[in-house]
């Protein structure tokens, strides 16, 4: 059976992310029980080194240097670190990856030749022109209320500088979650990029500045059900005072950013 968002109101609520999301954008199961809800320690669980192997790294390497990707798209590869962000993933030729709010595509196109001709890549709000023409034949465009994925069949859930337009719009989190938590297999990965907000700030900032803090979507989403496995710093930058919108000239592209690696537990 197909899952997609539960809730009406969630879908017209998602309606609206994609047009603050191009703003944004750096060019850019059963019910939980009551204890499963219930949010854990904020460390992160220890976790096995990067798995990839020298199949997995040359498909990342040869996504990346591919003369097709838009020339826009290679203009930002030195602040956005795609190459190093997959590595960070694990992603692989041959997954299924849901990305959640595509917008325009900058990563939908790496993960589209990361994954390859055995993979596939379901993206929600992506932007017309990246997949016009076939020119990425293992993508397909999935509807806000109907991803056309069944339980226990995805292997990695993207999401790029959107999870802060999702609390901005009130969209009702829970219910989302749980139905990324169903659509992975056991021990598949949850990939949260989003710019950072000033510590405590919970989500003060979601809708001004475009940020939120790092704790609450941490809280959030371990409230759902999913394990935080590792963090990295490899978009951070302790220049941004975090009180500028992400926007603004004089940091836009170049804000400080948490990049979360959440897994759906395997037991």
């Amino acid at each position: 059976m197909a899952l997609g968002i539960y809730s009406l109101r969630i879908a017209s609520m998602i309606a609206g992310i994609l047009i603050v999301a191009a703003c944004d954008r750096q060019p850019a199961a059963p019910p939980a029980t009551d204890a499963a809800m219930t949010p854990a320690a904020q460390t992160p669980a220890p976790v096995a080194e990067s798995s990839t192997d020298s199949s997995t790294a040359t498909a990342i390497a040869a996504a990346v240097a591919n003369p097709a990707r838009p020339a826009d798209d290679v203009a930002h590869d030195a602040d956005r670190k795609p190459a190093e962000t997959l590595t960070f993933f694990d992603v692989k030729p041959g997954e299924v990856v849901f990305e959640f709010v595509a917008g325009g595509g900058y990563f939908t196109e790496l993960l589209s030749r990361t994954v390859g001709d055995t993979g596939r890549v379901v993206a929600t709000r992506e932007d017309a022109k990246r997949i016009a023409d076939g020119r990425l034949p293992n993508v397909t465009a999935a509807e806000d209320r109907e991803w056309g994925l069944a339980p226990d069949s995805v292997d990695l859930i993207f999401t790029a500088q959107n999870y802060h337009d999702v609390v901005n719009l009130k969209v009702e989190r829970p219910p989302l979650l749980k139905n990324f938590l169903m659509i992975l297999k056991p021990g598949g990965i949850f990939a949260v990029i989003d710019h950072s907000a000033e510590a405590g700030s919970a989500d003060r900032d979601v809708g001004t500045l475009h940020r939120i803090d790092e704790a609450t979507v941490v809280s959030e989403i371990k409230a759902a059900g999913f394990e935080l496995v590792d963090t990295s710093d490899l978009l951070r930058n302790p220049n941004d005072t975090r009180t500028l919108a992400v926007f603004d000239p004089a940091i836009r592209g170049k804000t400080d950013q948490f990049i979360l690696k959440f897994r759906k537990p395997a037991g």
